[in-house]
C-alpha cells in the first residue's frame, strides 16, 4: 500500500501495489486498448510504504436542543436510536457559538435523543455538532500488467481484467 499524503493535508492518493522503494516516481494511465494516443491520469513520487495506513472520512453530525436545565442539555436529532447514541457515549460535542459538552447517556422517551452536560448554558437556538471521523475499506484490486514485455503480435492478442 501506498499512502501519498502532504503535510497537514487530508490524503490525496491511496493506491494498492508491489513493494517499491521509496523516491520512485510513478505514472497512471487510462485504458489505452485498441488506441494509439493515450492520457495520463497520475504522477507522483512514492513517499511512504505503510500496510497499516487507515483511511477515515470525516463525519459532521448535527443535532438541536428540546430542554435545557443550566448546564445540562437534552438533545434530539443526531441519532437515529439508542444504540448509536451509546456507541458516542462520551465523546465531545460542541455548539456553533463554541461552547464545549459531552454525551452523557440516552433518553428513553424519544428514539436517538440524549443528555449532555456543557461548560456553559446553552440556548434552545444553539445547534450543536459531533466530529467524528468514520474509518473506510477501500477495496483491494492488484492486477500487475506483464504484456508489455511481449511482442506485438503476443501483446495484441492478450486481454487483461475489466
Amino acid at each position: 500500500n501506498v499512502a501519498r499524503k502532504a503535510p497537514g493535508c487530508s490524503l490525496t492518493n491511496f493506491l494498492i501495489c508491489p513493494r517499491i522503494p521509496q523516491n520512485t516516481g510513478f505514472v497512471a494511465v487510462q485504458q489505452t486498448a485498441g488506441k494509439t494516443d493515450f492520457r495520463v491520469t497520475a504522477t507522483g513520487v512514492v513517499l511512504d510504504l505503510d500496510k497499516s495506513t487507515k483511511i477515515v472520512k470525516k463525519l459532521k453530525l448535527i443535532g438541536t436542543p428540546y430542554k435545557i436545565f443550566k448546564k445540562t442539555a437534552f438533545i434530539k436529532g443526531m441519532f437515529n436510536t439508542s444504540l448509536e447514541v451509546a456507541k458516542f457515549q462520551g465523546a465531545s460535542i460542541r455548539t456553533v457559538s463554541g461552547i464545549r459538552g459531552q454525551i452523557k447517556k440516552f433518553v428513553k422517551e424519544h428514539p436517538g435523543a440524549f443528555r449532555a452536560t456543557f461548560e456553559d448554558k446553552i440556548l434552545l437556538s444553539d445547534i450543536i455538532f459531533l466530529r467524528a471521523w468514520l474509518p473506510l475499506q477501500v477495496p483491494k484490486f492488484y492486477t500487475p500488467v506483464t504484456n508489455l514485455l511481449m511482442s506485438i503480435e503476443q501483446k495484441d492478442q492478450w486481454q487483461g481484467l475489466r
